[in-house]
């Protein structure tokens, strides 16, 4: 029984002092608080492909593809580059079921990205059906 009085006791102080902490500012104070004022953190965008070195060529073969309407489409199949190590074209197997009735095509620097050891298309699924065959 003596312990209901300071427990009460307690609570009331703790029920006023919370009070104290959620005032609103005055109308006058026109300070944005910090959390508004911080920069927004954007995530990194897909890194495009001007230059690889022969241990990234090869670490891209094989790679998954997807289209821009998010479907995967094939796997990278070879990598063209000039004397420089700048890609020229990208070779993508697309189609088939176990690498049978697969069909190559060649994908152009402009219509592609890197990410996440994904190459991300600019072209919707149907437009890479319908981009030319290349022979194996």
């Amino acid at each position: 029984m003596k312990w209901i009085v300071p427990a009460a006791a307690t609570m009331a102080i703790l029920a006023s002092s919370s009070g104290f902490a959620q005032t609103t500012p005055p109308a006058g104070d026109t300070k944005t608080p910090p959390a508004a004022t911080a920069p927004s953190v954007r995530p990194a965008p897909a890194q495009t492909l001007p230059v690889l070195t022969e241990a990234e060529a090869k670490a891209l073969i094989d790679a998954t593809v997807v289209s821009s309407d998010n479907k995967n489409v094939g796997e990278v199949a070879a990598i063209q580059r000039d004397s420089d190590g700048k890609v020229t074209e990208l070779h993508v197997d697309i189609g088939g079921f176990l690498g049978i009735g697969q069909t190559r095509v060649r994908v152009m620097p402009s219509q592609f990205t890197v990410s996440d050891k994904k190459v991300m298309l600019t072209l919707t699924s149907d437009q890479v059906s319908a981009l030319p065959k290349l022979e194996k």
